[in-house]
C-alpha cells in the first residue's frame, strides 16, 4: 500500500467553542461515531509520523447529492420536514435556528480524494476538512429549502422538551447530535495543500438530492 486515504468526518470534533473549527482545533468530541473518528484520524497521524504507512484522514461534513435523503433543516432525516417548508405548514425547531450544519456535495468529497491522491507528498500524514465552503443556520437553511417551493417558512421556535415531545425518538436524537454540535468547519487547510475548491453551496448540494428524491417518487412534497 503506497498510500492510505481515510474517509473521517467533522464529527471528530466536538460543539463548537470558536468558528471556524480548523484541523487542530481544541473540541471534545462526543458520541461513540464521532470519539471513534477522532481517535482513528490520530491512528493514521502517528502512523506516518513514526515512518510507517503513508495516510490521509479527510473529514467531510453532512454528505448530501442525488440518491439519497439528506439531512434537512432541523438536523435529521425526517420527509416530514420537507413537506412542511413546501407546504407553508408551522414547523416546529427546536433551539432559536442559530445553530449550524455544514454540508458537503458527494462530488466535492471525491474531489478531495482525488486532491489527496495526486498530491500524495502534501497530503501526507495530514487531517484535513472536507466540507462547502459556507455552513448554513437552521432559520436559514429553512429559508432557502421553502423557496425552492415558492414559499417562506413558518418556523415555530421551542425548547428541547417541547420539541422531543413532538417527534419521534429516534429524528429527536438525530436533531440533538446534529444541532448541540453547530459546526463550521475550515476548508483553509485543503486549499492551500491540495487546491480543494468545492464547487457546491451546501444549499445547492441539498437541492440537488431534494429534486432526485421528488422525480424518482422517493419524497413527496407539494408547493400547494
Amino acid at each position: 500500500v503506497g498510500h492510505l486515504v481515510h474517509c473521517g468526518s467533522i464529527w471528530m470534533h466536538g460543539p463548537s467553542r470558536s468558528i471556524p473549527i480548523h484541523e487542530d482545533s481544541e473540541t471534545e468530541p462526543f458520541g461513540d461515531y464521532g470519539v471513534q473518528k477522532a481517535a482513528i484520524a490520530r491512528l493514521l497521524r502517528d502512523e506516518t509520523a513514526r515512518g510507517g504507512l503513508v495516510t490521509t484522514s479527510l473529514h467531510p461534513g453532512h454528505i448530501s447529492g442525488p440518491g439519497w435523503h439528506p439531512i434537512n433543516p432541523l438536523g435529521n432525516l425526517d420527509p416530514a420536514v420537507w413537506t412542511a417548508l413546501a407546504s407553508g405548514t408551522p414547523l416546529t425547531v427546536p433551539g432559536i435556528g442559530a445553530e449550524l450544519l455544514h454540508h458537503v456535495h458527494a462530488d466535492d468529497v471525491a474531489q478531495g480524494f482525488q486532491l489527496a491522491l495526486e498530491n500524495r507528498d502534501a497530503a501526507a500524514g495530514e487531517a484535513l476538512h472536507v466540507t462547502a465552503a459556507s455552513a448554513l443556520t437552521v432559520r436559514g437553511f429553512a429559508g432557502y429549502a421553502a423557496a425552492w417551493f415558492g414559499r417562506e417558512p413558518a418556523l415555530d421556535f421551542v425548547t428541547w422538551d417541547e420539541f422531543r415531545e413532538r417527534t419521534t425518538p429516534e429524528y429527536a436524537e438525530q436533531s440533538w447530535d446534529h444541532l448541540s454540535r453547530s459546526q463550521f468547519a475550515s476548508i483553509d487547510k485543503a486549499r492551500h495543500a491540495l487546491g480543494y475548491a468545492p464547487r457546491y453551496a451546501p444549499e445547492e448540494a441539498v437541492r440537488e438530492a431534494v429534486e432526485w428524491l421528488t422525480s424518482h417518487g422517493e419524497l413527496e412534497v407539494s408547493a400547494g
